[in-house]
Order: structure tokens, then C-alpha cells, then sequence
């Protein structure tokens, strides 16, 4: 398989180049989402799937991530926690969700986040920092997702959970480049 273009590679090209590489496909691929989206409830019987979604929830300090959606994300940790391998998390923010999930597992944590090109990037891992300091399975990788796969390219990972920039190319990006490296049975996670 070839590996994906890295969208922060994509952005360093000149204008023209980029509008064909990377504006255009982006532009195509959202207009045939767009063309061929079906609801979810269309697709399956969603009463039978009331058991597994639970309600959204409140939201937690410091994160987007719902008290739902938290219940799912350990449920997926919990269900990959006989494959003794490392968990991955790109984008972590203030550590909200890495602290719940380095807290629920005794697998090492990689957490993928440059923390540049945002004010407040600093303010933003010191808190992660801070949330985290007493578990010790927590790794901080402080690169970006394209840059902290190429240096984990060698790893196989049990669970994923990408929380990082919530756009199509860079979510596709992150589905291929770091979907590669899951074992069987592992699981990838997606927020938004």
C-alpha cells in the first residue's frame, strides 16, 4: 500500500500545486460525500443500536468530547485490552480524554500533538502536562500526525482514537496512514 500524502507536506507546495493536489480533491471528495450521504438511519435498524449509543451527555471541562461519547471510547479501549499493544491519541488538547484513557488501561499512551500554530499551544500542553503527570504510560510524541507516523511506522498499535484537525483531508489522511498500523482486532476511533 502506498503511503498517504501528508496534508501539512501538501501545504508547503506552491499555490498552483496546491489547488490541484490538495483544494481540488478536497473539493471533489466532499461533493460526493455530499451526492451519495445516506442518514444513518436509513442504513441500519437503529433500535437495535440503542443499547450501544448511549445519549450524548454533558460535556467534560476541556474537551468537546460528551459524556456519551466517553462511554464509548472506553468501551472500544476496553474491548482491545487483551492485544498487548500501545493505544495511540492524535490531538489531545488540554489531555481531557488522554487522561481518561491512560487512566483506564496500563498499555503505553502515545500522545500525538505538535501543539504549534495556535495561541495559547503552550498554555494548552502544559495543561495536558498537568492532567497526565502521574501516569506513567503516558508518552508525549510532539509532532504532527503525519510526521508521528513516519517515527511509529515500525509499531502496531491495539486503538486509535484521532480527535485531531477536524476536516476531511486531514481525518482521510489519519484514517490511512495511521488505520495501517492496527492489528487485527484492534479498532480506530473518530471524534467528529
Amino acid at each position: 500500500m502506498t503511503r498517504p500524502r501528508d496534508p501539512n507536506e501538501l501545504r508547503k507546495l506552491p499555490r498552483a500545486l496546491r489547488a490541484l493536489r490538495w483544494r481540488l480533491p478536497l473539493e471533489l471528495s466532499q461533493l460526493f460525500a455530499r451526492l451519495t450521504f445516506r442518514p444513518f438511519g436509513r442504513c441500519c435498524n437503529t433500535t437495535a443500536l440503542s443499547e450501544y449509543i448511549p445519549e450524548r451527555g454533558a460535556l467534560f471541562e476541556d474537551t468537546t468530547v460528551t459524556a456519551g461519547q466517553r462511554e464509548m471510547l472506553l468501551r472500544a479501549l476496553k474491548a482491545t485490552e487483551t492485544i498487548e499493544l500501545p493505544v495511540v491519541e492524535v490531538g489531545a488538547w488540554r489531555g481531557a480524554t488522554t487522561a481518561v484513557l491512560a487512566g483506564a488501561t496500563t498499555r503505553l499512551v502515545y500522545v500525538v500533538d505538535p501543539y504549534k500554530d495556535a495561541s495559547g499551544a503552550e498554555a494548552d500542553m502544559q495543561m495536558m502536562h498537568d492532567r497526565t503527570r502521574g501516569l506513567t504510560n503516558v508518552k508525549h510524541v510532539r509532532l504532527s500526525s503525519g510526521e508521528a507516523v513516519k517515527m511509529l511506522a515500525h509499531e502496531h498499535f491495539s486503538f486509535i482514537f484521532v480527535d485531531a484537525i477536524h476536516d476531511y483531508l486531514n481525518t482521510w489522511f489519519d484514517f490511512r496512514a495511521w488505520g495501517a498500523l492496527v492489528v487485527k482486532r484492534g479498532m480506530i476511533a473518530f471524534h467528529d
